[in-house]
């Protein structure tokens, strides 16, 4: 963003008169004025006092709780501040950076700034540096869609300060961007509790704001990287003291170098989008009959899964027949097998209210109010006096997937609020079911005790009142 677009929208945002500005800024407001229009910059030695003297005017004015929320507009990767401080510092690197950007233009690129590298140091700076870099290119590529690459631990301890605290915005108006993370499995099971604990969760948050693909290499990267693709890169690094560094690289020859040696990397894609997955289904119907023969160990169901629909439901979807039947098969093999069932009763409580049954590949199928109740009546074959061991409900709130946990094998299955897009990740590792299972045995999941006879208050319950229910 040029820096007279940036202080203009400063200036909308704090909804002060350009005047007041002008006046603070020690300028007459025409000089204020060229400055917005573009027509001239600071001197270039007057440009961080610039810079600080306009973001110190700013961060008085509109430093508060949540403040941050004011600027996802034109910083749509941004932290919550904690102080007023904070928020100038933010402020005055971002309209500084922007002046570097405009006196590149002016001298012609002569000053080399979009061919360039440099390095910043320390948490604050870099996560204030990682927030104006990466907003800048979003809000310049005006919604369309980026690519973004990256191996970054961000839960290593070093960057604690650092990733942990950003926050995105999710514009509606903005298509999600490509993101492709690579990790490496042995070093995701072997670290701390921690991150383990946030893992499910975190994949799940960030299908929100990004299209992301997960990637599985087989030996670690030389180094943790954010490359957003023909725009630049940035590589972090932990010197011997620990401190955190981050060198900005925008040369456009060695970002191609970058992204291929990226590429030929020996790595496995793990993820896939409900059009891949149900192309390889037509292709193959068969390939979840072989899923199944691993055993399903458990499935954890945070959304309204289909378990119970049936061929005439599926009657008015698009899809091929074969593939219809693999996923019902799918999911009746599931519920006849010794397959420990935890339901979740915010998910139960989601389809009674909305009618939808989610199906992947397919997409969800609407019942009626009146249809809801037969719908649900159809688990009464599946459940017996043995239903207390392997069917569990759980309460609190989780996060919005369905969790496969075969032998060797943890798939998960996620759909957005607009139950459109679909994203199903698959692991080899048993480390998402050891997870879940870990947070029920120390209460942090808390589970309901099941029979059949709460099976039938709860139908009885969801008849009386669709929209009130409880368990």
């Amino acid at each position: 963003m040029k820096s007279g677009k940036l202080l203009e929208e400063l200036i909308d945002i704090a909804q002060t008169p350009k005047t007041d500005f002008a006046i603070s800024m020690n300028m007459t407001p025409s000089g204020l004025s060229k400055i917005l229009k573009g027509a001239r910059l600071p001197l270039l030695k007057e440009k961080r006092e610039f810079s600080r003297q306009a973001a110190a005017y700013f961060a008085e004015i509109l430093y508060g709780y949540g403040c941050y929320t004011k600027f996802m507009n034109i910083f749509p990767v941004i932290y919550d501040f904690n102080s007023r401080y904070e928020l100038e510092k933010f402020l005055s690197y971002a309209i500084e950076y922007a002046f570097d950007k405009d006196f590149d233009e002016e001298n012609n690129g002569n000053l080399s700034f979009r061919n360039r590298k440099e390095s910043f140091m320390g948490g604050k700076t870099i996560l204030n540096m990682f927030c104006v870099l990466v907003s800048d290119c979003i809000t310049d590529n005006h919604g369309i869609p980026l690519e973004f690459y990256s191996n970054i631990p961000f839960f290593d301890q070093a960057y604690s300060d650092i990733f942990p605290k950003i926050k995105l915005s999710n514009s509606r108006k903005r298509e999600r961007s490509a993101f492709n993370y690579f990790f490496k499995m042995s070093s995701i099971e072997a670290s701390s509790g921690d991150f383990k604990n946030g893992l499910l969760s975190t994949i799940v948050k960030a299908q929100e704001y990004v299209d992301m693909d997960l990637w599985e290499i087989t030996k670690e990267m030389n180094c943790s990287f954010l490359l957003l693709k023909g725009e630049f890169l940035l590589i972090f690094s932990l010197p011997l003291d620990r401190m955190p560094l981050m060198t900005f690289v925008t040369d456009k020859g060695y970002l191609n170098i970058f992204i291929n040696s990226i590429l030929k990397n020996d790595a496995k894609k793990i993820s896939y989008s409900e059009r891949e997955m149900a192309g390889a289904l037509d292709e193959n119907p068969y390939i979840l009959s072989r899923l199944t023969d691993r055993h399903v160990d458990a499935v954890y169901n945070f959304i309204p899964m289909g378990y119970l629909v049936e061929e005439k439901d599926l009657e008015s979807v698009k899809g091929r027949e074969t593939s219809k039947r693999a996923i019902l098969d799918f999911f009746r093999g599931i519920l006849d097998r010794e397959t420990v069932f935890f339901m979740s009763v915010s998910a139960m409580l989601e389809f009674c209210a909305a009618g939808r049954a989610v199906v992947p590949f397919f997409g969800t199928v609407d019942f009626s109010p009146q249809g809801r109740i037969q719908y649900l009546q159809r688990f009464n074959s599946f459940i017996n006096d043995k239903s207390s061991d392997i069917v569990r409900a759980l309460d609190g709130e989780q996060p919005k997937t369905a969790v496969f946990c075969l032998q060797g094998l943890n798939v998960i299955y996620m759909i957005d609020h607009n139950y459109k897009n679909e994203k199903i990740h698959c692991f080899e590792t048993n480390l998402f079911h050891d997870i879940l299972s870990r947070k029920i045995e120390n209460s942090e999941m808390r589970i309901l005790e099941f029979s059949p006879d709460l099976w039938q208050v709860y139908l009885d319950a969801v008849s009386k009142n669709l929209d009130g229910i409880g368990f």
